[in-house]
């Protein structure tokens, strides 16, 4: 008799206190990036502004939790995946400003990201001269005037998050998740959320997020930390949307690119909505409006997003089945190169054409997505 095939290996169980996390991180990129379009002199909407913008503090801090189970792979892999990831940021370093090499949120994880890899292989000795020269550089950013340090790091890396000193974000994850279980943890991140609050509050010293300052990164990288220490001490109950939250959480490379798809919609909408508000609705009340409309349609465009990666993933599927997907897959790089080219082709010569780079980076990410499978 043949011998029958081994049964699957079972699934880990999922960690839902990083999944809340990964998801809140997102929901707060779609709130705050849908709220910039709202004018700055809405001061409740600016508070929720504030709030939102935490996104890339908690997506960095989640990044390097994870961290380790991509240093583990293969070399193969390794740079595999780092060649994609290089891809996946060039086309959004186009998209979002023009140039393929900007520092914004995906070439940030791949610059973090390679660092750490590069970091991992080098002997003892040159890792304690790195970690040196990063107490060095953590010394210059508290003691040295703020304009001067961020534009000392941002020349070399025009973008919204400079490697330095947004990299300490990713690396207070990694060391993070790799001492999560001991108390000594929460000892070391209550009173650096402490210090942070009274430095800021009481000695009045500036909480910026761009240029970032360091009271900001200690406040909020802190936060992030018991965070999810109180996650983790919750009894999740079975009725809550585990399968939305296990939808976007295990596709959040897909859900990041094709949320601008669901800021765009959004964003339509206000600009059909904002002259009926101001028509009318009073004075004294537009201000209530305004922020409802804000909290509201952060609402819909996560709507948007969810129903955006149903989708995606659907056509996948159907794809997949008639053979296409597979075909895309082993042409991702030859895709992937070309359509750069003729994307920074495009946009040279007409830079109203951005949002035709969009379907392709949603396309890319995607691809990356069903590979990693």
């Amino acid at each position: 008799m043949p011998t029958p095939p081994p049964p699957p290996a079972p699934q880990p169980a999922r960690d839902r206190s990083l999944d809340v996390i990964r998801v809140t991180a997102l929901v707060f990129m779609v709130a705050a990036h849908w709220g910039r379009n709202i004018p700055d002199s809405y001061h409740l909407v600016n508070i929720l502004q504030f709030v939102f913008e935490l996104a890339p503090v908690m997506f960095f801090f989640a990044f390097g939790m994870t961290l380790d189970n991509f240093l583990r792979k293969p070399l193969g892999k390794r740079i595999e995946g780092h060649l994609k990831l290089f891809i996946l940021a060039a086309i959004h370093g186009l998209y979002t400003a023009g140039n393929p090499f900007t520092c914004d949120f995906f070439m940030f994880l791949f610059a973090a990201r390679l660092l750490f890899d590069i970091h991992a292989r080098i002997g003892a000795a040159n890792r304690a001269f790195i970690a040196l020269f990063l107490c060095a550089l953590c010394g210059a950013w508290v003691v040295l005037p703020l304009p001067y340090v961020y534009d000392l790091f941002v020349s070399p890396f025009p973008g919204w998050f400079p490697v330095f000193p947004w990299i300490l974000f990713v690396a207070a994850g990694r060391m993070f998740a790799r001492h999560r279980d001991s108390l000594r943890t929460a000892a070391i991140a209550l009173p650096g959320l402490s210090m942070a609050l009274f430095d800021s509050l009481i000695l009045g010293h500036k909480l910026s997020k761009w240029p970032l300052s360091p009271d900001y990164a200690l406040l909020f990288a802190s936060a992030t930390a018991l965070a999810i220490l109180v996650l983790d001490r919750i009894r999740w109950p079975a009725f809550l949307p585990w399968r939305i939250v296990d939808l976007l959480s295990g596709n959040l490379l897909l859900a990041t690119a094709l949320h601008y798809i669901a800021v765009a919609t959004v964003n339509t909408a206000h600009d059909t909505l904002s002259p009926v508000l101001s028509g009318s609705v009073p004075a004294a009340y537009l201000p209530a409006a305004v922020t409802l409309e804000y909290v509201a349609m952060a609402g819909i465009a996560l709507l948007i997003l969810i129903a955006l990666v149903h989708a995606t993933l659907a056509v996948g599927a159907w794809l997949e089945g008639r053979g296409v997907l597979g075909i895309a897959e082993a042409l991702l790089p030859t895709i992937a190169l070309v359509g750069i080219a003729l994307y920074a082709a495009i946009l040279h010569i007409d830079k109203d054409m951005r949002d035709a780079g969009l379907p392709f980076l949603c396309t890319v990410a995607f691809l990356m997505v069903k590979k990693r499978e």
